[in-house]
């Protein structure tokens, strides 16, 4: 079986999506599938497409039917799909969805936001993580907060540090933002807050080792986001041992848990830091709350959900 698995992005680019690529061909390679990744379709031979991204990812999805009309078709939904392009009425992500013969998604409650017409041919296999062999060792001062992630908006990249500039009293604390600006209008906000607070660290885009690295020497890590399908630095985090302060939306819930304390809702941030940094909480149950739900994204149980599926269609 020849399989294609097409990001929407170059795989050049520093984008989830391309990461995602190079992941599931590395796990189809593993499992024996003659697996390659592309930026978009291809044109090449392929039993079967795994297509990222059902809105930006539907002119792989009708060019490979086009050439190919006896392929099977992937869909793999994201975040932006889930939250914003599908719910938003996108024509061609809906004629994706119904073009394609499964659908993947990242939790169970996916679904219910997904057409009534193609919920039948939906399934979910939970992402797994690169091997993390890194593990928490949180400096002992300053109390390190970390940002993880390449700032977009739909991240609210700037939220933490804009929570934190609002509390000169908040003196013993530190803020390190990691990741790539990838546009201009972020690369400018990161340099200011750099410029203007001293408990403000912007390392940039680092190598995976050195971002994890810094991760775990932080006592807390944050994510903000508004939307989101289920991030990685929150699952190598969790990993780590690294505490997580999260928003609550599905993506993050979908990961950490229901029953999860460390979450904050709109407008909340400020309270649940003054909440932790008065040691009101236990951070230690939260690590170890966290710990026990790794066993849903282990490779061993991607791998198998993704082969078993590529044997289905076979």
């Amino acid at each position: 079986m020849k399989v294609c698995v097409a990001s929407p992005y170059p795989l050049s680019e520093l984008k989830g999506n391309s990461v995602t690529t190079e992941r599931i061909v590395a796990i189809l390679r593993d499992g024996g599938v003659n697996a390659r990744g592309s930026h978009g379709y291809d044109n090449g031979p392929a039993d079967v497409l795994i297509s990222l991204h059902a809105v930006k990812g539907a002119p792989a999805v009708f060019d490979f039917q086009k050439k190919l009309p006896k392929g099977k078709v992937i869909v793999l939904l994201t975040g932006t799909d889930i939250y914003r392009g599908l719910p938003m009425g996108s024509k061609i992500g809906h004629d994706a969805l119904r073009a394609a013969d499964r659908i993947v998604v990242p939790q169970e409650t996916v679904i219910w936001h997904l057409p009534e017409e193609v919920r039948k041919k939906t399934l979910v296999i939970r992402a797994s993580l690169d091997p993390v062999s890194i593990k928490a060792a949180p400096i002992l001062t300053p109390f390190v907060i970390s940002v993880v992630g390449h700032p977009r908006p739909v991240k609210r990249p700037f939220l933490t540090i804009e929570t934190v500039a609002r509390h000169p009293e908040w003196r013993d604390i530190e803020v390190w933002q990691i990741g790539q600006a990838l546009d201009e209008e972020s690369r400018k906000t990161a340099e200011s807050w750099a410029q203007k607070e001293g408990r403000y660290r912007w390392f940039g885009g680092l190598p995976r080792e050195e971002s994890l690295a810094r991760c775990a020497a932080s006592s807390l890590t944050i994510n903000s986001s508004v939307l989101e399908g289920g991030a990685n630095a929150v699952l190598e985090a969790m990993t780590m041992g690294v505490p997580v302060l999260a928003s609550r939306i599905e993506g993050n819930v979908g990961l950490l848990g229901e029953g999860y304390p460390g979450y904050f809702d709109e407008g909340g941030l400020g309270d649940a830091l003054q909440i932790i940094l008065e040691k009101r909480v236990d951070l230690g149950a939260w690590v170890r709350l966290a710990s026990e739900r790794l066993s849903l994204f282990s490779r061993e149980s991607e791998s198998n959900s993704w082969l078993e599926l590529l044997a289905e269609l076979n």
